[in-house]
């Protein structure tokens, strides 16, 4: 599958958190045993609040453990719930170049380009 097809099957999926779960959950190793753990999950919340002044699609820590500042149209683009597999986000990416403004962004965590605001096509 082509890096276009790949991009267009995530937009028409519209990124549902579950059908992100479960492709994790499909992954094998060489032993065709499951790649993560099904069992084991860690939540983490974290707040974020808007501060105008941090440039878009930038996150700013604060003092306060967990606790981020960020644009407030950031903030409207980013997914609520974000999976990881293994120690990052590398299994869901998703890389897409804005039509807009030339920025590639990995489409797994935003709604809409949090630089331009554009929608995904």
């Amino acid at each position: 599958m082509g890096h276009d097809d790949e991009v267009r099957k995530y937009l028409k999926q519209k990124f549902d958190p579950h059908s992100q779960f479960k492709k994790l959950n499909s992954y094998t190793n060489a032993f065709d045993t499951p790649l993560f753990e099904k069992d084991y999950h860690e939540t983490y919340k974290v707040q974020i609040l808007p501060d105008s002044t941090v440039a878009r699609g930038k996150f700013l820590p604060t003092l306060e453990l967990n606790v981020y500042k960020a644009h407030p149209v950031t903030i409207r683009a980013m997914r609520p719930e974000l999976f990881m597999g293994a120690d990052d986000f590398v299994d869901l990416e998703c890389l897409h170049i804005c039509a807009s403004c030339k920025t590639e962004i990995d489409l797994q965590f935003w709604k809409f380009c949090p630089f331009c605001e554009a929608s995904f096509k």
